[in-house]
Parts: C-alpha cells; structure tokens; sequence
C-alpha cells in the first residue's frame, strides 16, 4: 500500500500547485492561439481555404483571438491578397470583426478598433476605417492624440465629414502641444480637403521643415557624413540632357543613399524616404490646387527619384 501512497501524494501536491495554471496551458485561449498559427503555416504552404477554416476555429474557440495581431494580419492577408474581392465581402470582413471586437472586454475595444481600423487603411479602405474607429472610440475629448490624428487622416482620405476631421487633428494638435510632423501634415491634407489650399500650404510647408530638421538628428552617422546625408534626401537633382543611351543607367536616389551609408540599415532609410514622401506628395497636390505647378514639380521631381513612381498610393 505504502508503494503506492507516494506517488498520488505527489501527484495531488502538483495539482495543488500547477492546477490553476492548466487552463492557461491547455484552455480555449491557449488552443485558439495554436489555431492561429497552425493558419499562417497552411497559408504559407499555399493553403488559403484551410487557413481561413483554422481563423474561424480559433474565433469560436475564444474571443481573445481578437487581441492577436496574427490573426489580423493573417485575416486581412486572405481577403485582400487574392483577386480584388467585392464590396459584399469588404462589408462582411468589416461585421466580422466588430462583433469579434464586441466580444472583448471593453477596455480592450478602441486599442482593436484601431488595430484594425489601420488595416482597413492599408488596403485604401478608409471608410471602413471611420466606421471602425466611430464604433469603438470615445468622444473626441476623452481619446488619445494618435486617435483623433489617425481618424481624422482617414476622414480626410475618405473625403468625407471634413469638418468633423478638422475638429479632431485640432484637438490632437492642442493635446500634444509640439505641432508634430505627422499631426501637421494631417492638418493640411484636411484643410486641402476642404479646398482651404492656402492655409494647407503652411501647415505643409511646416511639416516639412520638421521634416528636414530631424534629418539632422538621425543617429549613426558620423559629422563628416551628416551634409551629404541632408543632401541626397533634401536637394533635386536637376534635370540634365540626354546621356549616352548604351551607358548604365544612373543609381536612384535611393540605391545612391543605401551604397553611401551602407553602414544605415536599408530598412531605416527607406522609412524615412517614405515619410518624406507623403509629405512632399501632399505638398505637390496643395501647389497644384493653387496653380504653383513650377514649384509642385520639384516635388514630384523628387518623388521620381526616390522610386515613388505612384505616389498617389502613398496614402
């Protein structure tokens, strides 16, 4: 009898100790999670129809799928990355996910509305993205700056409820108190909106001289090297005759700044360029509105030398 007494008093301390945590190990939550992963690895073997059956196994499992960013990416990559899908299945993506949303606690709600407004807006989809975010955040002067900037930049490219945009970039702007580039540059590509081009072009002309302000402050390059970084992301190259057509083509502006700062990641100096670009392609369209189109083309001279070849898909 004795033989047999140890284990079960060690098997009834383990559970004693470890029970609570099975639920966490073993649960909805913890199979929902598994769910979800096992979704990317059939997505990426080439398996959409069974990774969306997967997505849909984790959401009955548990509502707290909702708070994993993969299942997000992974439910808007099936969407969107196929043919280009219909305004019935836009519309039924969007209902699906308020309710899953809906489900969670309500502390957690506005943090997804925006998780996933921002997906909406990634896939130029930014009516439903405002419909999100209304949904889901509080009234403007209970959010948070990002809040009423991002709503207030999908409204603009929406094209839709302007006024309402104007009222939320300006108290993003007084709430965070330092005029920041992206709060800026939203003020502007909203008064454009509204056909206030003139008022546009300082907010703009603004947000670009932060812009070239902080190039100043990039960190990991060298005072030797700091000029010619400001120089290759500021200045236009003109515009010269006609070179030897059996000659190489020349290095895009960008190729030039990865081979000359070879020691900057890539990736962080095409997140600037990037950054550079919305703005500068906001500019070119305020100038045109008002007939400066000498001055707009600089801009746009720029964006072709940095690869933004479509800069209207920027937005």
């Amino acid at each position: 009898m004795k033989k047999y007494l140890t284990p079960v008093l060690v098997s009834c301390v383990c559970l004693l100790a470890f029970g609570p945590l099975l639920p966490i190990f073993f649960g909805p939550d913890w199979r929902a999670k598994w769910t979800i992963a096992s979704a990317a690895n059939e997505y990426l073997d080439g398996h959409p129809d069974k990774a969306e059956e997967s997505l849909k196994q984790a959401a009955v499992l548990s509502h707290q799928v909702a708070t994993e960013p993969e299942y997000w990416n992974l439910k808007f990559d099936l969407v969107f990355n196929k043919e280009k899908p219909s305004n019935e299945t836009i519309a039924a993506l969007f209902e699906e996910s308020v309710a899953l949303i809906t489900r969670t606690p309500a502390f957690q709600r506005r943090i997804l509305a925006q998780l996933v407004g921002e997906h909406f807006h990634l896939r130029r989809e930014n009516e439903y993205a405002v419909k999100m975010m209304e949904k889901f955040f509080p009234a403007i002067s209970k959010r948070t700056v990002n809040e009423n900037n991002f709503l207030a930049y999908a409204r603009a490219l929406s094209k839709k409820e302007l006024e309402t945009a104007l009222t939320e970039v300006d108290a993003a702007l007084v709430a965070d108190g330092t005029s920041r580039i992206e709060l800026l540059d939203t003020k502007a590509w909203v008064l454009h909106g509204l056909g206030r081009d003139k008022d546009a072009l300082a907010f703009i002309e603004e947000s670009i001289k932060k812009l070239h302000s902080e190039l100043k402050q990039v960190k990991g390059i060298p005072t030797k090297d700091r000029g010619k970084f400001e120089e290759l992301f500021v200045t236009e190259v003109e515009e010269g005759s006609k070179t030897d057509s059996t000659a190489p083509p020349p290095l895009s502006r960008m190729e030039g700044l990865k081979k000359e700062f070879s020691y900057l990641r890539p990736i962080d100096l095409e997140l600037q360029a990037k950054r550079i670009a919305v703005v500068r392609f906001h500019r070119a369209c305020i100038l045109d509105e008002l007939g400066r189109t000498d001055e707009s083309e600089l801009d746009y001279r720029w964006l072709d030398q940095f690869g933004f070849t479509e800069p209207e898909k920027l937005n």
